[in-house]
């Protein structure tokens, strides 16, 4: 923990969790508060009080102490090749999108609702598909049941196209 006296201006600090360096502009008279500058462009001026600052922040310009992980054994590594898909491929349709978080469900023509998530999309693609749109996607079990991932649209694709019905 940082011992507030040996705070002063200019010195060079970095979150802990976030790894963002900061440079300090003010400690306030009463030791109350510390008026942070954020060292990446386009982030706003913090203010941060001293306790939490003491807390939250080391001193020196990098931070290499421990790094918190989430999902751990999840994602791609440098060095480590993609996983294929290895479930059943499906093909549905986009029924609900929660793009402001992230993911949404597809209504597989087996009648099954599945979660999926930007990440099991391609680049942009997620940013693109609308609901309604036809999909595939390869069936995967997870921690919390099954889950789309490998997720690409169909839509122009002539097997997407709605067949005429026949009466």
């Amino acid at each position: 923990m940082l011992i507030l006296e040996e705070i002063e201006a200019g010195a060079q600090c970095t979150h802990k969790n976030t790894r963002l360096r900061y440079t300090v502009v003010d400690v306030d008279v009463d030791g109350d508060e510390i008026l942070l500058e954020a060292a990446t462009e386009g982030h706003e001026p913090l203010t941060v009080a001293s306790a939490l600052f003491a807390s939250e922040f080391v001193l020196g310009e990098r931070y290499a102490g421990p790094r918190r992980t989430r999902g751990r054994g999840r994602g791609r590594r440098a060095g480590r090749p993609a996983v294929s898909p290895n479930g059943p491929r499906a093909k549905g349709r986009v029924k609900k999108m929660v793009r402001d978080r992230g993911f949404g469900f597809i209504r597989g023509e087996d009648g099954k609702e599945v979660f999926f998530h930007r990440s099991g999309m391609n680049g942009g693609d997620y940013d693109a598909v609308e609901e309604g749109d036809t999909v595939e996607y390869v069936v995967q079990e997870g921690p919390r049941g099954a889950r789309a991932e490998h997720v690409r649209s169909l839509a122009g694709e002539p097997e997407a196209q709605s067949a005429p019905q026949s009466a």
